[in-house]
């Protein structure tokens, strides 16, 4: 029998059933299309706003692209905060690292363009860890191997390029990575303007050496700052405002 909407009571019935209960071997007692059932259990939590069970159960019915797209929309909204135990966000990761090795060792059904924005938000969430915990080196070789924004003029043309074909979920995260990136350089500078050393000087060097890296931090800013005015997205007027301000006090 079906419903109004053409759909299929029964299997309507089981869904909310199993919902309402969540009694662990419920949908094997009626003996039917198993996977169908769960991917209808999967459609109904999206509805009512369980996300990470829909998730869980659109993975487990094999719909691993709307399983990740569901789930790259939750990963976006909190991939620059910091982490905390049992925090949404390192919830999230735990889930979403759990998947990402299993989808590497057993092969997925995602679209390419969903797995890469799946890889690439689990990157940035790595960038935000190291940034967070204070490892700025090492935060910044992330970002260098991400090729996501530039850090010399001769890469900003490429980025602009590339940031077209970049999912909404990224793009909506590059305000965050811009400030985040501007801060690394913009401390790393004021760190050798005051201590006098960087990875690149060698003890033996006079300050030339000195004034090379800092304008080599100065130059990955200015890329910085001609990549944020020349991508098709509108920032927000304070992140702007903050990056010339950051760019400003390296000059």
């Amino acid at each position: 029998m079906n419903g109004p909407q053409g759909e299929d009571l029964f299997m309507s019935c089981i869904s909310e059933l199993v919902l309402e209960t969540r009694e662990p071997g419920c949908i094997d007692k009626f003996h039917k299309d198993t996977q169908k059932i769960i991917e209808l259990v999967a459609k109904d939590s999206a509805e009512k706003g369980l996300s990470e069970e829909a998730v869980k159960l659109f993975d487990l019915a094999k719909n691993h692209d709307k399983a990740l797209e569901i789930l790259n929309k939750l990963l976006s909204q909190v991939v620059s905060t910091s982490s905390g135990l049992q925090s949404p966000r390192d919830r999230l990761q735990t889930m979403a690292v759990d998947l990402a090795q299993r989808y590497r060792t057993l092969g997925h059904s995602a679209s390419q363009s969903r797995i890469s924005t799946f890889f690439l938000l689990l990157d940035l969430m790595q960038f935000f860890d190291l940034y967070h915990a204070g490892q700025l080196d090492t935060a910044l070789d992330v970002m260098q191997k991400l090729r996501l924004v530039p850090l010399g003029s001769e890469s900003v043309e490429e980025r602009v390029a590339s940031f077209r074909q970049y999912s909404d979920e990224i793009r909506r995260n590059l305000p965050d990575v811009l400030l985040a990136t501007m801060n690394i350089l913009y401390t790393k500078y004021r760190n050798t303007r005051g201590s006098g050393q960087s990875p690149l000087i060698d003890s033996h060097r006079d300050d030339g050496g000195q004034e090379r890296y800092r304008d080599i931090l100065r130059h990955q800013a200015r890329a910085l700052i001609t990549f944020a005015g020349l991508i098709p997205y509108r920032l927000p007027g304070d992140t702007n405002a903050r990056l010339v301000q950051m760019e400003v006090l390296m000059n």
